[in-house]
């Protein structure tokens, strides 16, 4: 028996837009300031630095994207639903359906938040992802999971690594393989 048997490279890239606004934009101005710094004062002594005056470390939050995921490659063994589960504790990955490893290195995605040290941060991840190649294929990033604590804090040097992982969800739409590529919209602020 032949089965049809498509190669399948999957690559999540993630967008950190410069100048996009914030998940809450509008709802809280400045969120990418720690709180005591929203206002007029920004901890320059003139008000509102909660009586902190010059010690308020006003800084706004920055992310960088120390690795991007990366699903190594796989080939598709039918056109019915395949998923491959990159497991965020180990690295590694398994598939389900009609998909099938063909090995390459599968890597967890890390990202880096600066900010203003022992600060509480919120981060926003999207649900789900559209993967896709420039020749029509589609697949979907779902489920994707952190090492995040409860309540997320940047540490005394104003930082905080986490990592994060998905599971790829293949389908008709992938029927073609391909390099399939997607961006992962990252967003955070202070509590």
């Amino acid at each position: 028996m032949f089965r049809l048997a498509t190669l399948l490279v999957a690559a999540m890239s993630l967008a950190i837009p410069v100048d996009a606004p914030l998940r809450a934009q509008g709802q809280c101005p400045n969120c990418d300031l720690p709180p005591g710094c929203r206002g007029n004062g920004n901890g320059n002594g003139n008000g509102n630095g909660n009586g902190r005056g010059n010690q308020r470390n006003c800084q706004t939050l920055e992310i960088s994207i120390d690795a991007d995921i990366d699903f190594g490659r796989l080939v598709l063994i039918g056109d019915g639903e395949g998923k491959v589960l990159l497991d965020l504790n180990s690295g590694r990955k398994s598939t389900s359906g009609n998909i099938d490893d063909l090995g390459g290195i599968a890597i967890t995605g890390v990202a880096r938040i600066t900010g203003a040290p022992n600060e509480p941060v919120r981060i926003f991840l999207p649900t789900n992802i559209t993967m896709s190649d420039t020749g029509g294929s589609e697949a979907e990033l779902r489920d994707l999971v952190t090492d995040l604590p409860a309540l997320p804090m940047l540490d005394m040097d104003g930082q905080l690594e986490f990592r994060f992982a998905g599971t790829l969800v293949t389908g008709a739409e992938t029927a073609r393989g391909g390099k399939l590529r997607g961006r992962i919209p990252i967003s955070v602020e202070y509590q």
